[in-house]
């Protein structure tokens, strides 16, 4: 007998935490919410079952004797409460988020008023709520279509509105409310077309013309969020990047407090972006973008529903460790490991645990942690491999007896990429361009009689590799440490 997994009330149930779950039992027993009490013996009956609902022994018959003991089993009776079910859980969830919509209520409200034909409590009510909402110092988009919503009320009323009336401020006020919603909607569209076009290529976005709109109609208009849109959408050039994001830099965190959490979270995420594409030209040191990923943390703009993907975890983990805040790190993975997916839990846990070990106590200690180790997730097999490689070239460095084995591991590597076909070529290439240098740095130190200006140039152009800020301090270590002892053999 199929379990009641298959049906979509079961499915709601397991996304309701215990509060809701406990709010959701009341709400069913409210007679003016629910008038079927089958509805709640099902719930009932089905709690000691939450939040896996996963016992082999819950059965669509064995509900159907618990709630409906009368007659004969029905598959088509018992499908036909779990979908009165879900409906009432959908009217629940749909009270839920309007229970916590001020704004809305009032609205709704203030529309019964004027549907009614009481025009005093319609016009009193609305501008309680006008006033409510100008009085805020940071507004969101909601606040802007609320704004604009009431004075288009007010104005429009029939006899009694403003319409009429010469030199009324209503319209005036519609006009830069929607001006606002469309500058701020529309810029942030324009954000993501560009942030596509960086990632895909022959995108059919048509930037300049979308630009000179955007421009046109944002002129003389005066907000925090306009302001580091116009700088962020200005002709920097590709010469000028790191020059925008540090003056980008300095604008968003001087306006940050006068931004909505939205308008925050879109220019902090579009500066992270900015960053990566830095980092990875090496234009900019991995150690700038901690703060700026600290406080993704802080206001929660780096997790996506509570979630944190791999990617950024090792960035912040690596960002953090390479500028020795060892503590930081600590914290991070105590408190953000459980965020990241099931699968790859493990994997980030141990390469975490393992990069701490390398930057805080040297590569023996790494080693130590991943030794024996094999990693699951594709891409945490590429970055423990890499880690490994960082670790035998510190020991190489140190003794030359590890000579032998560095380059072995190195061709090994190189190796194993050209086999495995999964890697694209680009992400094939990242890590192809590491092994090479890696091995040119390593053949460097072993030249008995080495010409400095080989290494000079050696990153300048690379702007596709792995681990780039590691080997352009590798790059000064072996510079330095030949110039000590220019004869190793």
């Amino acid at each position: 007998m199929p379990t009641p997994f298959t049906s979509k009330f079961i499915h709601l149930l397991q996304t309701f935490d215990e509060a809701e779950l406990k709010a959701f039992e009341r709400w069913l027993q409210s007679p003016w919410c629910n008038t079927n009490k089958n509805l709640t013996r099902l719930l009932t009956r089905l709690k000691p079952y939450y939040p896996g609902f996963s016992d082999t022994k819950l059965t669509k018959e064995k509900l159907f004797r618990q709630v409906l003991p009368d007659g004969k089993f029905s598959e088509r009776r018992m499908n036909n409460l779990l979908s009165e079910a879900y409906l009432a859980a959908e009217k629940f969830l749909v009270f839920q988020r309007f229970s916590g919509e001020h704004h809305l209520q009032k609205e709704l409200l203030i529309q019964e008023f004027q549907g009614r034909g009481l025009d005093d409590w319609f016009f009193r009510d609305a501008r309680r709520e006008i006033d409510r909402l100008e009085s805020r110092e940071v507004k969101d988009w909601k606040d802007h279509l609320g704004l604009l919503r009431l004075h288009r009320r007010m104005y429009h009323h029939p006899g009694k509105g403003p319409g009429g009336q010469a030199g009324h401020a209503t319209i005036v006020q519609m006009g830069a409310q929607i001006d606002l919603l469309y500058l701020l909607e529309k810029a942030a569209v324009i954000n993501e077309m560009i942030f596509q076009n960086r990632l895909f290529k022959e995108e059919p976005h048509d930037l300049p013309a979308e630009l000179k709109k955007w421009f046109t109609a944002a002129g003389g208009i005066r907000h925090p969020a306009l302001e580091l849109y116009r700088m962020r959408f200005a002709d920097a050039g590709e010469e000028n990047l790191l020059p925008q994001f540090l003056q980008l830099q300095t604008a968003f965190l001087e306006r940050f407090d006068a931004l909505n959490t939205r308008e925050q979270n879109i220019h902090l995420l579009s500066l992270l972006n900015d960053a990566k594409q830095l980092i990875k030209a090496g234009a900019l040191d991995i150690t700038k973008s901690l703060p700026l990923y600290q406080l993704g943390l802080t206001t929660g703009a780096v997790l996506n529903q509570g979630k944190m993907t791999s990617n950024t975890y090792l960035t912040i983990v690596t960002a953090s460790n390479t500028k020795r805040t060892f503590d930081f790190t600590g914290q991070f993975t105590d408190t953000y490991t459980v965020c990241l997916a099931e699968e790859v839990r493990d994997d980030c846990a141990r390469w975490a645990g393992a990069h701490t070990a390398y930057w805080r106590n040297g590569p023996e200690a790494c080693l130590a942690i991943l030794q024996g180790y094999e990693f699951s997730a594709p891409n945490l097999q590429l970055t423990g491999r890499v880690l490994a490689a960082q670790a035998h070239f510190d020991l190489y460095l140190k003794d030359a007896s590890y000579q032998s084995y560095l380059f072995h591991y190195f061709d090994t590597f190189e190796k194993w990429l050209n086999r495995d076909k999964i890697w694209s070529k680009s992400n094939m290439t990242t890590f192809l361009r590491f092994v090479q240098i890696s091995r040119t740095l390593a053949k460097y130190y072993t030249d008995p009689d080495p010409n400095p200006k080989n290494l000079e140039n050696l990153l300048d152009q690379e702007q596709n590799i792995q681990a780039l800020n590691w080997l352009k301090l590798k790059r000064e270590e072996v510079l330095r440490l030949k110039a000590k002892r220019p004869s190793r053999i």
